[in-house]
C-alpha cells in the first residue's frame, strides 16, 4: 500500500508542541500539519489556534501521528474534537518490529534510522525539547525555531509512511484500532485518575498507614503471637515464633529453602493454608500488609507522577515504576 491508496479523502501529518507540567493538560505552543493530497502545511502558533480545529475530524480526514495520545491530548486541551480516524505510526512499528533489533530504540529517530531513513540529531532534538519545556515566553527568534522544529516531524513522518505502509505485515483496520485506543487514552489522561481530595492526602501519611497497622496486627495476631515491635516500634513478621507456631499447631512438612529456611512466599503460604485451615486468618493479616505497603507506595508514586502528557514526565514515570517495584511520550513506554 502506499500512502494515495489510503480510503481517505484528506490525510493529515500533524504534530504539536506543548510545555507539560506535572499534572497538568498540555500548555499548547503551535502546531504545525501538511495534508498530503492537496499539499496544504498549517504553520501556527498557540494565539492562532482557534475554537475549533483548522482541519475535519470527520472519518473522511486520516490522522497520521508517531505517539497520538500526545496529540489527542492536545486537542482536548484546545477543547477541539477528536480526530475519528488516526494511524499512530508509534504502535504500528513496535508491531512491524516485534522481535527484530532496533539499534536506535523504537521511537521516531530509531523508526526513521532503522527505515535507513534521515533524522535530527538527538543532541539538538533534546536541546529544542529542554527549551520548549522550560516554558513561556518564547522570543520571536525561537518562536520560529519551535515551528521549524515541529515541522521537521512532519517532514519525518512524511518520509516514514510509505515505508511503513510499504511492510507486507502493514495491517491497516490493526493500525486504525490501535489508533482509536490512543484516542481514548488521551480522553482518560485529560480527565484524569478520580482522588477523592479531602481523604487521599490523609492516606499518603505515615501516621495513617502505621494507625491502621497498628490496629490490624494485634487483633488478628492474637491468636498466632508471631508478630513483633522491633526498636522502631513496627510490627514485623518474626520466623522463629512462626516455626514455633507450626509445632504448636503440628503442621509438618512446610516447605524449605535450600537454605534450610522456612519458604515464606505467598504462593507456598497460600497452598499450606489451604491444607491447614487454621493459619488462613494469618495469611489474610499478611496479604492485607502487603496490600497496605503496595497501597501506600502507590499513593506516593501518583502524589509525584502527572498524567504522562509530556515528555518531560518520563523522569517521573520512572520514578514511579522504580516505586512500584520496590515492593516486589511520551505515553506506552514510548519515546519522542
Amino acid at each position: 500500500m502506499t500512502p494515495s491508496e489510503l480510503p481517505f479523502r484528506e490525510i493529515w501529518l500533524h504534530d504539536f508542541e506543548y510545555v507539560s507540567q506535572p499534572g497538568d493538560h498540555p500548555d499548547v505552543v503551535c502546531l504545525v500539519a501538511h495534508e498530503l493530497r492537496s499539499g496544504q502545511t498549517l504553520r501556527l502558533w498557540r494565539d492562532q489556534l482557534g475554537a475549533s480545529p483548522p482541519y475535519p475530524t470527520d472519518d473522511g480526514a486520516l490522522f497520521v501521528n508517531f505517539v497520538a495520545n500526545a496529540e489527542c491530548a492536545c486537542h482536548l486541551a484546545l477543547g477541539w474534537p477528536l480526530p475519528a480516524k488516526v494511524l499512530d505510526l508509534n504502535p504500528v512499528f513496535r508491531n512491524l518490529t516485534n522481535g527484530r533489533y532496533t539499534p536506535d530504540g523504537k521511537g521516531l529517530l530509531g523508526a526513521l534510522r532503522y527505515f535507513g531513513l534521515d533524522a535530527i540529531a538527538t543532541k539538538q532534538k533534546d536541546a529544542m525539547r529542554d527549551r520548549i519545556l522550560r516554558g513561556w515566553p518564547f522570543a520571536p527568534a525561537e518562536q520560529r525555531q519551535i515551528l521549524d522544529y515541529c515541522f521537521s516531524d512532519i517532514d519525518a513522518l512524511r518520509r516514514l509512511l510509505p515505508k511503513v505502509l510499504a511492510e507486507p505485515e502493514f495491517n491497516l483496520d490493526v493500525a486504525l484500532y490501535h489508533g482509536e485506543f490512543a484516542a481514548v487514552s488521551s480522553v482518560m489522561e485529560h480527565n484524569g485518575v478520580p482522588i477523592d481530595d479531602g481523604i487521599f492526602p490523609r492516606l499518603a501519611t505515615d501516621d495513617t498507614w502505621r494507625a491502621i497497622r497498628d490496629a490490624l496486627v494485634p487483633a488478628i495476631d492474637a491468636r498466632y503471637s508471631v508478630y513483633v515491635r522491633n526498636a522502631a516500634g513496627d510490627w514485623v513478621f518474626n520466623h522463629e515464633n512462626f516455626a514455633a507456631l507450626l509445632k504448636r499447631e503440628g503442621i509438618d512438612g512446610w516447605p524449605r529453602l535450600d537454605s534450610g529456611k522456612l519458604n515464606m512466599r505467598r504462593k507456598v503460604f497460600e497452598e499450606m493454608s489451604k491444607a491447614y485451615p487454621q493459619l488462613e486468618d494469618l495469611r489474610q493479616l499478611r496479604h492485607a500488609r502487603d496490600k497496605m505497603r503496595k497501597i501506600k507506595l502507590g499513593s506516593v508514586a501518583i502524589v509525584g507522577i502527572a498524567p504522562c502528557f509530556g515528555r518531560s514526565n518520563r523522569r517521573l514515570r520512572a520514578r514511579s515504576r522504580r516505586l512500584r517495584n520496590g515492593y516486589s511520550r511520551r505515553q506506552f513506554g514510548c519515546d519522542r
